[in-house]
């Protein structure tokens, strides 16, 4: 796990829970945002340092996946001050699922693009489970990209999923 808005940090970045449940990362950077543009300059400095490498079917293709955390804090100007409504909503971007083959990737990309489908097989697992109601253990913890979204899957929560496929016949399969 590597920390966009600290690219250059070693510090160790874990996932864990607290009191409440809620799921976060210890170690990462927080910036407040007081507007909309504050927070779209975020979002962009941690798009800038992705790490993106070229193969036959993408010159700009994403190494990993990222998440981008928005803490919201609402207090009613109105009502006691004391009224506070707590929201988080993770923007996430999964790197693509790929056929190594016909991405011609060896090296360093060739074992990204393993590790990349393997964590969407991990996501796949926890979507299937969630969706068996029999089901009394959900295995969030097998991979750090499901951990870190264990309440936006499976909690009080509303997910929208936009897929971005490539519809081009020899890439159906």
């Amino acid at each position: 796990m590597i920390d966009l808005l600290d690219a250059e940090s070693t510090a160790q970045l874990s996932i864990q829970e607290d009191q409440k449940g809620y799921v976060l990362v210890k170690g990462q950077t927080l910036r407040q945002a007081d507007n909309e543009e504050d927070a779209l300059q975020v979002l962009f400095e941690g798009e800038n340092n992705k790490t993106v490498a070229s193969h036959k079917l993408n010159n700009a293709s994403s190494r990993a996946h990222s998440v981008f955390t928005i803490h919201l804090e609402i207090r009613s100007k109105v009502e006691s001050s004391e009224k506070v409504v707590m929201s988080k909503i993770n923007l996430v971007d999964l790197a693509g699922s790929e056929r190594t083959k016909k991405t011609g990737s060896e090296g360093i990309t060739l074992i990204e693009a393993q590790f990349i489908n393997k964590s969407l097989s991990f996501l796949e697992q926890v979507v299937v489970a969630l969706s068996d109601q029999q089901r009394d253990h959900i295995p969030y913890r097998q991979n750090k990209l499901t951990y870190l979204l264990k309440d936006s899957i499976g909690g009080n929560s509303k997910t929208c999923m936009i897929a971005n496929i490539w519809p081009e016949a020899a890439h159906l399969e």
